[in-house]
């Protein structure tokens, strides 16, 4: 399947400490472990304390079908993380609404086929959400007891990205 990723997107590159070195398109960047770049990934909770999970477009390039967090993306040139944070929010969940974003971690994450600066956002939020689907195929809120047994019990399959946040959380 094709994937509906623009391939051509600039994507921030930093180096270890965060400081941007240039710009590369999303095909470099997610083909060449040197070019660190910056992403984002917001965890949502609701009001009863449960994390909202997606599962993950097939038409994604990387980790189709795998289930993430709220939502998570790249920067763009001249965005912060706030800024940035709160366009996929609008982007993948069809959230206008402000939303009390906090950051929460930066980490640096290299994996397989790319390197990124991976910072990790909290939020509260109960929804409704009008989804991007050809980013998210659906969200659910989870309990965090249940993501735990399920991610244990290999019933839950996160990207990378995802299950690193879970831990840096304690959820799994």
């Amino acid at each position: 399947m094709e994937t509906t990723d623009n391939q051509d997107e600039l994507f921030v590159v930093v180096d270890k400490n965060d400081k941007v070195v240039g710009y590369r398109t999303r095909k470099e960047c997610h083909q060449n472990k040197t070019l660190i770049h910056r992403s984002v990934g917001m965890v949502i909770s609701n009001a009863k304390g449960e994390i909202l999970l997606q599962k993950r477009s097939l038409t994604k390039d990387l980790y189709p079908g795998f289930y993430s967090i709220s939502c998570s993306g790249h920067l763009k040139k001249g965005e912060d993380y706030q800024k940035a944070a709160e366009r996929e929010i609008k982007e993948e969940l069809g959230v206008a609404r402000k939303l009390n974003i906090k950051i929460f971690k930066k980490i640096i994450i290299a994996t397989r086929w790319e390197t990124e600066l991976y910072t990790i956002l909290l939020a509260k939020d109960n929804g409704p959400f009008n989804l991007n689907l050809e980013e998210i195929e659906f969200v659910k809120f989870f309990p965090k007891h249940k993501v735990k047994r399920l991610f244990k019990e290999r019933k839950l399959f996160f990207e990378p990205y995802a299950e690193r946040a879970l831990r840096e959380l304690k959820i799994i």
